[in-house]
This record gives C-alpha cells, structure tokens and sequence, in this order.
C-alpha cells in the first residue's frame, strides 16, 4: 500500500508540474528557436549566439524539450528539430507557434483566479474582447492565434464535409478570412460573405487569412444582424464564446437572414462521455476562467437550435478537434 500511495503521490506532482514543459514550449515559440535550427542540427552554444541568450539557459530548456519530443539531442551535443517540432516554426503548414505565444501570454495568468472563477460562476476578464479590442498588440496575438489553429483543423473539416456548390457561404465572425479562402480555394463555383467586426475585415482585406476570391467583406456586429441571402451559414468557433441567452441571438439573426431552404453549420469542439480524457473538457476551463460562454454536447446545441427555428440534422466528426453540427430550417 505505501509503494502504491508513493506512486499515486509521484504522479499528481507529476501532474502538478505540468505548466513547466508548457512554458519551455512557449520560450522556444518566443525565441524562435525551431526556426534556427537547420538540417545540419545546431548547438546550444552556436543557437545562443543567433539569437542572443545565456547558452547554459538555453542548453537546459532545449534539454526540458528534448525530453517531450520536440527536439531530439544527438551524441555530438547538437541537437535537431523533430517532425513534432516542426509545428513551432512559423513557416509550417503544421504551425501553432502563434497559438503558443497566445495561450501563454493572454491565456496562461488568467488562470491564478480559476478558484473565484469557480466560487462565483464568474470569468476573472469581465469582457474578453472589450479588452482585446483597448489593446491593439494583444488583439494582433488573438487573431494571428485563431488563424494558426484554424489552418491544422480547416483540412480535416474540408475533408469530412463536402459543400455543394455554386453557393454563397456567409462565415459569420469569420476572423480574417482563413477558413472561407480554404472553401474558396477548393470549391471555384462558392461565392462568400466575410462578416466580422472591422479590424478582422481589415486584416482579411489585407490577405492575412489567405486569398478570398468571389468575397464580400461585411464589418457588422452578429449580435446587431446578419447579412441576408446565404445558402450556407457557417459559425465556426464562435457560440461557446457566448452563454446561452447571447447564442440564442446569433442563431436567431441567421435564422432571419436564412431562406427556408439554407443550411447553418456550428463548427465548435463538443463536450465528450464522462470519465473519459477529453481535450474539449481541458479546453472549456478556458471559457470558465476568461469569457462568459462554455463548450456544449450536440443535445445541448439541438436544444439551443430548435429555441431558433431550427433543426439539427446531423452530427460530422472530423479528424480534428472540432464537429460540424448541420441544422436546417425547422
């Protein structure tokens, strides 16, 4: 029993120590250090002086890095950028550097008042994006974030989903247009209708989120309206952002701006079974401790869908964190 309890202890302090790995992953997106990091492999002492920190440092982060994967040390002391890696450089199609450097600098202090968040039902940020939108850099943070993990879950989506076109896709909230160029790109026959608050507009305008053939650009607020004649709307991560009475109104101005033959697609990650390891469970603490909304089941949204007009039709998992859930008029 005592070697038993030994192990248990040694693994909640495992446990409890597990910011320690997260914050040596965020270092190395800051430093850029994958992006130094060649073929030819580099020493701690040679990538110091590329980007000007104490090479003893940098050694025992690296060595913290090596250990999970993201490098690999070899015998002559160099060390070398594995695949897993590979998705801290800025240039690969795999990144999430940018969604490191926001989980760790406009997510990662919120959470020292998890345990108010809890005593009050409350988020510690009375408005996230009030706060996004007087700060300028940490809003540039935000969306160059949302837009690095839309690109590693876009191709899963496209891929479990098909859309028919010619069609005319509004992507409600859409940011700076990452996910409708992807549609656009694959699909020559859809039209789109960006619509997003103006400094995602301006940021898509300016081809952040990628090309945007066939696209309008709609800076409009969804709690105000949205803009009539789609076929298909999309809300791609963007109701758990909201409680229930403030979804209820986004779904409603689609329903409004729908003819009874359009289609709505939620884009969101869903509550998974108890008692099972969920990414999505880990993911809504976020939404606990900084904004008012919360992760959802399908049951959940079919609730929320049919208070709206709607109909849920469908469930599609996808090869990704997220499910498109497909409602249609009721």
């Amino acid at each position: 029993m005592a070697g038993e309890n030994q192990t248990l202890r040694q693994s909640m302090i495992r446990l409890l120590m597990g910011y320690i790995p997260t914050r040596a992953i965020y270092a190395a997106a800051k430093l850029e250090l994958t992006d130094h990091i060649g073929d030819d492999g580099a020493s701690a002492g040679e990538l110091a002086q590329k980007i000007k920190v104490d090479s003893a440092a940098l050694y025992r982060v690296m060595r913290v890095l090596a250990g999970m994967g993201v490098l690999r040390e070899g015998h002559s002391g160099r060390f070398f950028v594995t695949p897993f890696g590979d998705t801290l450089r800025k240039n690969s199609p795999q990144s999430v550097r940018d969604f490191a450097i926001y989980s760790h600098e406009l997510v990662y202090d919120s959470f020292r008042g998890i345990a108010d968040s809890v005593r009050t039902g409350k988020p510690v940020i009375d408005d996230f994006f009030a706060l996004l939108r007087a700060n300028p850099d940490q809003e540039a943070v935000f969306h160059a974030a949302m837009s690095n993990r839309g690109r590693s879950e876009t191709a899963a989506i496209l891929e479990a989903y098909k859309f028919s076109e010619p069609q005319t896709i509004v992507d409600v909230g859409g940011g700076n247009g990452g996910f409708l160029s992807a549609v656009a790109s694959s699909y020559e026959q859809v039209a789109g209708v960006l619509v997003d608050q103006p400094s995602a507009i301006e940021a898509a305008r300016a081809g952040r989120g990628g090309p945007l053939p066939r696209c309008r650009f709609v800076a409009q607020n969804f709690f105000e309206g949205v803009p009539p004649g789609g076929d298909t709307y999309v809300l791609k991560r963007i109701l758990f952002d909201w409680n229930d009475e403030e979804a209820l109104r986004i779904l409603k101005n689609c329903r409004w701006a729908m003819n009874s033959a359009g289609r709505l697609l939620i884009i969101e990650p869903l509550i998974g079974a108890p008692n099972e390891p969920c990414p999505a469970h880990l993911f809504d603490m976020t939404f606990l401790v900084m904004l008012h909304g919360r992760l959802r089941t399908a049951d959940e949204y079919s609730a929320l869908l049919g208070q709206a007009g709607f109909r849920l039709r469908c469930v599609v998992p996808t090869e990704s964190d997220v499910s498109i859930l497909e409602a249609v008029v009721a």
